[in-house]
């Protein structure tokens, strides 16, 4: 049966095919020697213990030297710590090639409220993706579209970690520093690259400029402002308590382009996390660790909220104030996990400029290979009637490297405006 799934799956790929970057690469499988599913679910998508790696700069939250099965290349002696400042600080780089590349194309179906449809299968794309630990709490991370519609692509993340700042002096964990181009990390579901979804969240690319047209799309380049489009700038993080975990940032505020005006933007967050494994990599009460970096989840609830406020410029190239604020929430009891959010968001003081957006989502892990969502998302802009997306989507894991998804976007207000793709996902 399973050879069956994997020949019509073969036969599938025909149609189409969509690879997504993700925020865990095969690099760090192949240095802790351990499957994707250490980290994720079905991937991108991670896990609790993924997501607690991630926030410890790509290291194991516990005992991590411990952990790494490939041997670090070493860059100076021990001993140069008691003479230093008279010889370098030591440090060490990956014993093995820190880097990953995944491929992209697809194939669409979709029709508009006149009920004309149309396909067409989309230009390839060849993506690269670096990242790993350079010495002790000093990770980078490295990605770049090669190429991407026949045209030399552009570098999405670009950054380097400080973890466990001034440890000596502070506790353990409270200060980690980001520099670079990165997505600011506003909100836990900010990004495509760990997601389930082609679809990007609307909550985290609608603009009150669009008025009533959604960002359905993986976008991040030039554009309305969006939280998940990458930015350059500095970003704060860590954990007041295991459970409490904090995120400031002050970024350029013009995605990837050059800064139009001198005003930078700033923005915080903050979440708690009750049951499950907490941020710090521990297990809260009445949890296991084995619960929570398995397919089976674990029993938690997390809530959020966040701010940005910043300065615009528009095409007359007059400055505007905006902002976004808002609050999530994220409950998971084993296979069942239920996502939320409420955002309002202001593109200066004239009433078509304001707009409030909420979503709710609702997952299951049918089996673990096999995983299926719901998500239903309405913005409100202050002087337009409201309007509506539904996404539906499944995953399925044929090997833990290799995944075939379905998905199908629609207008619930008019059912015969829908888009379709059937893709497959993988990398190594």
């Amino acid at each position: 049966m399973r050879k069956i799934i994997f020949l019509v799956s073969l036969l599938a790929v025909v149609f189409i095919l969509n690879i997504q970057s993700a925020y865990s690469i095969p690099a760090f499988a192949r240095k802790y020697q351990t499957t994707c599913n250490t980290c994720h679910t079905v991937y991108p998508q991670l896990n609790a213990f993924g997501e607690s790696f991630r926030m410890n700069g790509y290291q194991f939250p516990k005992d991590d030297d411990e952990q790494t099965k490939e041997k670090p290349v070493p860059l100076g002696s021990e001993a140069y710590k008691r003479v230093w400042p008279d010889a370098i600080w030591p440090n060490f780089m990956p014993g093995s090639s820190p880097f990953s590349i995944r491929g992209r194309t697809a194939f669409t179906v979709s029709t508009d409220k006149t009920g004309s449809t149309t396909s067409e299968f989309g230009m390839p794309a060849l993506q690269f993706y670096g990242a790993g630990v350079l010495g002790k709490d000093i990770s980078i991370w490295v990605g770049a579209h090669l190429f991407e519609n026949n045209e030399p692509g552009s570098i999405d993340n670009f950054f380097v970690k400080f973890d466990n700042i001034l440890s000596d002096y502070i506790p353990e964990k409270l200060l980690y520093i980001k520099v670079g181009q990165f997505i600011p990390e506003i909100v836990p579901f900010a990004t495509n690259h760990r997601s389930l979804t082609e679809s990007a969240y609307a909550f985290n690319t609608y603009d009150p400029s669009m008025g009533r047209a959604f960002v359905a799309g993986h976008v991040h380049g030039a554009g309305p402002f969006g939280i998940e489009k990458f930015q350059l700038g500095v970003e704060l993080s860590g954990l007041i308590t295991g459970n409490l975990r904090y995120v400031a940032g002050l970024v350029n505020g013009n995605s990837v382009a050059a800064d139009n005006n001198s005003s930078k933007d700033l923005y915080g967050r903050l979440a708690y996390k009750i049951g499950g494994l907490a941020f710090d990599g521990n297990a809260n009460s009445g949890a296991t660790t084995q619960d929570s970096t398995n397919n089976l989840g674990e029993t938690s609830f997390t809530i959020g909220a966040f701010g940005y406020k910043g300065i615009g410029t528009n095409s007359s190239s007059e400055d505007f104030d905006f902002y976004r604020a808002g609050g999530d929430v994220n409950f998971q009891y084993k296979k069942l996990s239920i996502v939320g959010g409420y955002i309002l968001g202001s593109n200066g003081v004239a009433d078509d400029m304001k707009y409030s957006l909420y979503f709710g989502e609702l997952q299951y892990m049918i089996y673990p290979w096999l995983v299926g969502l719901v998500r239903y998302e309405q913005a409100n802009p202050k002087t337009l009637d409201p309007f509506k997306q539904i996404v539906v989507h499944f995953s399925s894991l044929v090997v833990a490297n290799v995944k075939i998804k379905a998905e199908t976007r629609l207008n619930p207000e008019d059912m015969k405006n829908y888009n379709f793709f059937l893709g497959l996902d993988f990398a190594f």
